[in-house]
């Protein structure tokens, strides 16, 4: 699903209605009774009757607060008792707020002017006797952080044991960035309108939205594909969408090869993690490659996955002069893993500066083979097949110069940033993983959680991006499934043992049953 930015949304609401003459009194109308219908049935659950709850609708003086007026008059009209709290004098409303404030006072409907501490209290008590609060404060077009009496009603609706709705967005979540601007609703439930906000999706802006609902309020497909969104949050729908059943007579050499390249005395289990995932994940062959005295200790850890040995004088690493003799070894291969294990010593960068350029498949950059990068990734331009990097912030760091606190505030353009730059595919890791292209496309993976917190996860991850892209997946569809797929396995698990740590060796044999999850198939066991 597209996610827009606040200024993006804000573009598309204009265009809507210069462009294509919808009158936002119309799209408030839409957006008020697609919330109404939705707490309806969250109210019917609760309660029952319409006619046996209560509701207080807390409007700030803006769009949102008017979609919150129509809000309260759709569920009046329903029968449901509703009392409006506005925060703003009447004359200060924008125009269509206005409109919906006059239609309430036609109909009766109780509304209440938050101008002080009083207000702030009369609040407090009323909510302790509702059934729903609904927060139509603020919206999207937030910027600056909340004080003063705003920020008081925040604190007052978090406090109470209501429910609370939020209107679009939580009032006190940035829109784009997802940060927290001071204080912020936490909501059980939200509406969003027309696309999702990135607010709804990064963290910890999504945290506090609950369940999120996107309605249809009239705004144009033809104005969303004119805006040109380039942002999609990951669901299992694309994920479905890139994979294929296997034809008849598909064989091993079909399901692709792949060599992954790494290993150093002390790391051997990182490059036969990939090779474990990249087996689970369907591979038809896959190699690892080692310096030669590793590979006693390598064969050791493998069965299925096979190894070959680079001569290295007794070594245990790889030098540069390896790789003439690596490239033969590696000359079938369809994608190939370079990092995993590869250690940090003198002379990997001279290494992988030198591997990097003879390299004519799609290759996954992972770990060491990231770090070796730092302070010569002008070396990536000098590659002639596509290439995917996976840092965490702080290979990310290293690679860019920027400090973590710099990457973490602006997950989406660094890795923007750095892929359009270097014209390579950036997947950079951490809670709500970034994925983006050459072509400026992003993805915001929506799986995974903070139980994968162990080492092994990248190499994991590598191996399985490998497996998708050598059965013939472009680099952009084997990083959104292969990221997907590796964060709904460990996400399986944590359902299934709450507040249990997951290893890598975990998510790749669980690799499965995710697979059979997004593909809407129960194991045979729950089918009895």
């Amino acid at each position: 699903m597209k996610v827009a930015s606040a200024s993006q949304m804000a573009e598309l609401d204009r265009l809507t209605t210069e462009k294509y003459g919808i009158p936002t009194l119309l799209l408030m109308e839409n957006a008020g009774r697609s919330c109404a219908e939705r707490i309806l049935h969250i109210l019917e659950d609760k309660v029952g009757a319409p006619e046996e709850a209560s509701v207080a609708v807390v409007c700030g003086r803006g769009n949102n607060g008017g979609d919150g007026m129509v809000i309260a008059r759709h569920l009046h009209n329903r029968g449901v008792y509703v009392e409006v709290f506005l925060m703003s004098e009447e004359e200060r409303l924008s125009h269509d707020a206005k409109v919906q404030y006059e239609i309430l006072g036609k109909l009766d409907v109780e509304r209440r002017i938050i101008r002080n501490v009083e207000g702030v209290e009369d609040l407090r008590v009323y909510l302790e006797e509702v059934h729903l609060c609904v927060d139509a404060i603020l919206g999207t077009g937030l910027s600056s952080p909340l004080d003063g009496i705003v920020r008081e009603v925040v604190e007052v609706i978090n406090l109470s044991m209501a429910p609370v709705y939020a209107v679009d967005i939580p009032s006190g979540i940035d829109a784009t960035t997802g940060r927290l601007l001071g204080e912020a609703v936490r909501a059980d439930y939200t509406g969003s309108f027309g696309l999702l906000k990135l607010g709804h999706v990064l963290l910890p802006g999504s945290l506090h939205c609950g369940e999120t609902d996107v309605f249809d309020i009239g705004i144009p497909s033809k104005a969303v594909f004119d805006a040109q969104i380039k942002t999609e949050a990951l669901d299992e729908r694309v994920v479905k969408s890139v994979l294929s059943i296997r034809p008849p007579g598909f064989h091993k050499g079909d399901a692709g090869r792949v060599f992954i390249i790494g290993g150093y005395p002390g790391l051997t289990g990182a490059p036969c993690l990939a090779g474990q995932a990249a087996l689970r994940m369907g591979a038809g062959l896959i190699t690892v490659v080692v310096p030669e005295s590793l590979r006693p200790i390598v064969e050791s850890k493998l069965m299925e996955v096979m190894s070959i040995g680079i001569p290295d004088g007794g070594s245990g690493c790889f030098r540069k002069d390896m790789v003439p003799e690596l490239m033969e070894k590696i000359a079938k291969a369809d994608v190939v893993v370079v990092g995993p294990g590869l250690g940090a010593y003198p002379g990997v960068g001279e290494f992988v500066a030198d591997l990097f350029p003879r390299i004519r498949v799609p290759f996954i950059v992972d770990a060491d083979g990231l770090n070796a990068l730092a302070g010569q990734v002008e070396v990536l331009k000098k590659t002639v097949a596509h290439c995917t990097l996976t840092p965490h912030p702080g290979e990310m760091s290293r690679l860019t110069r920027e400090p973590i606190e710099a990457i973490e505030a602006s997950r989406i353009g660094s890795a923007q940033h750095l892929a359009e730059e270097q014209n390579v595919t950036v997947i950079l890791k951490g809670a709500r993983t970034v994925i983006a292209t050459p072509k400026g496309d992003v993805f915001i993976n929506t799986t995974g959680n903070p139980y994968m917190a162990s080492g092994g996860m990248g190499d994991a991850l590598s191996g399985m991006l490998s497996a998708l892209a050598s059965q013939g997946l472009s680099p952009t569809d084997a990083a959104c499934a292969g990221v997907f797929l590796h964060g709904m396995s460990a996400d399986l698990l944590v359902r299934k043992h709450p507040m249990s740590a997951v290893s890598a060796t975990d998510v790749i044999e669980n690799v499965r049953e995710a697979l059979q999850h997004i593909l809407g198939e129960r194991p045979p066991e729950d089918n009895a």
